[in-house]
């Protein structure tokens, strides 16, 4: 029998060993993109727990044959379906340390395991088993424990307070303690520059007041987002920001932002209640929600619906950047990604959390000599994100950015984007043969 006969009976046997034993996918590494995702679980969801109080319950799963605590958090939300906090304008869907049908229970993927057999012993009584079942029918378990006095010490996220400092094992983030729009420090883990990848998140409020004639832009310096709770735990940290807009030196409206920090990704969910007499004021208004890079001279930029050809960081826009400006992205066709070539990729999407949508587009600059303040360092190299072309004329609207960070995504952005956004399948089981 020659060496390619073996190999691939060698392969046959363990595809055929997956396909008849799928737990055994538990015990295989999970790929880059799907190792870190957070998995969430209404407490809809959790009949065995819910209308409980949170404090009783962990999470366990099998690690190296036996059964251990893995990081896990319970987040409690507010009636607007945001992340709930003591003392902002928005109440409580439920009850204060009850675990309400509409609060999460949060987990990584990876730190699931293989299906529970009667010989794992462990504290406490088990609940629910949860399975996630992969694309391909792999599956991996979790178990919700009730009593148990183990936790994991594990934390994927490290928050600091007083240094307005947040840590992951991929990146790390100073927030200007005046204003946490703006970045002190943004660090990735393994990047191959000599600086800070990225310059600032952006926010531009381009209008005309009253009349379109008369133009003006309100940038980062006009509008402050102040800190009013933080809630953080080993799975993602979520900080309620207060963001006031200031026009001609009077607060003009006041929105909330949940900056939500997990492993390898960043959420800004952008929140308001828009008065009809102040919408009044603003004629043909557009908002810019943008990430700015920092020299990243050479890097490759696709959107969903541009050209294949790629937009180049080069200092200057040429054709195909236009081409990206133009029909880069809509609604339905969101994402942004973007290559550094320094051991860096990042991929963006948008969604609009409410009924009132209006139209979006690419917005991109490459322009080297421009300065577009605050500015920790010089010019737009590049400044890629999102353009939303109006506001609704009163109402509430909401709208969010996810941006992932990754040291490398491996083939096609169409194929990897969609796998970035997919999460298993989930159930929740009553403890059933986890004895």
């Amino acid at each position: 029998m020659d060496n390619v006969t073996l190999v691939w009976r060698k392969h046959l046997f363990l595809l055929l060993f997956i396909v008849f034993n799928p737990s055994a996918f538990a015990n295989t590494p999970l790929n880059a993109i799907d190792a870190f995702k957070t998995i969430m679980i209404d407490g809809s969801d959790i009949s065995g727990a819910v209308s409980q109080p949170i404090e009783l319950f962990s999470l366990a799963a099998i690690v190296d044959d036996e059964m251990e605590p893995i990081p896990f958090q319970i987040d409690e939300y507010n009636i607007g379906g945001a992340v709930y906090f003591e003392g902002w304008d928005v109440p409580i869907a439920g009850s204060v340390g009850v675990f309400d049908p509409e609060d999460k229970l949060l987990f990584i993927y990876k730190d699931a395991g293989s299906r529970r057999e009667p010989r794992h012993k462990y504290d406490g009584a088990i609940v629910h088993e949860i399975v996630l079942t992969n694309s391909t029918g792999g599956k991996r378990y979790a178990y919700i424990v009730k009593g148990s006095r183990l936790r994991s010490e594990e934390q994927y996220i490290r928050y600091s307070i007083e240094e307005a400092l947040v840590e992951t094992d991929f990146y790390s983030i100073t927030y200007n303690k005046d204003n946490h729009i703006n970045w002190d420090d943004f660090s990735i883990v393994n990047y191959e520059g000599e600086e800070n990848p990225f310059d600032a998140f952006k926010i531009r409020l381009q209008t005309g007041v009253i009349t379109t004639l008369a133009k003006i832009k309100l940038n980062n310096e006009d509008m402050i987002a102040t800190p009013k709770g933080e809630h953080f735990g080993p799975v993602r940290s979520t900080t309620q920001l207060e963001l006031v807009v200031w026009f001609f030196k009077v607060p003009f409206m006041r929105m909330s932002i949940q900056l939500h920090h997990s492993p390898n990704s960043l959420l800004y969910d952008v929140r308001a209640n828009i008065p009809s007499a102040r919408r009044k004021v603003l004629a043909d208004p557009s908002v810019h929600l943008t990430l700015e890079g920092n020299a990243l001279y050479g890097t490759e930029i696709r959107t969903a619906s541009g050209p294949v050809e790629p937009a180049i960081t080069d200092g200057m826009v040429d054709e195909i950047e236009k081409q990206h400006m133009s029909n880069g992205v809509s609604i339905d066709k969101n994402w942004i990604w973007a290559t550094t070539k320094r051991n860096l990729d990042f991929a963006a999407f948008f969604n609009y959390s409410g009924e009132q949508k209006h139209e979006i587009s690419f917005f991109y600059n490459d322009e080297a000599g421009v300065i577009d303040l605050p500015e920790r360092f010089p010019g737009q190299l590049p400044n890629a994100g999102y353009k939303i072309h109006s506001l609704p004329a009163e109402g509430y609207f909401g709208a969010a950015i996810a941006v992932h960070f990754s040291n490398g995504y491996k083939g096609l952005p169409e194929l990897f984007t969609g796998q970035l956004r997919r999460l298993p399948d989930i159930s929740v089981n009553a403890a059933g043969g986890a004895k």
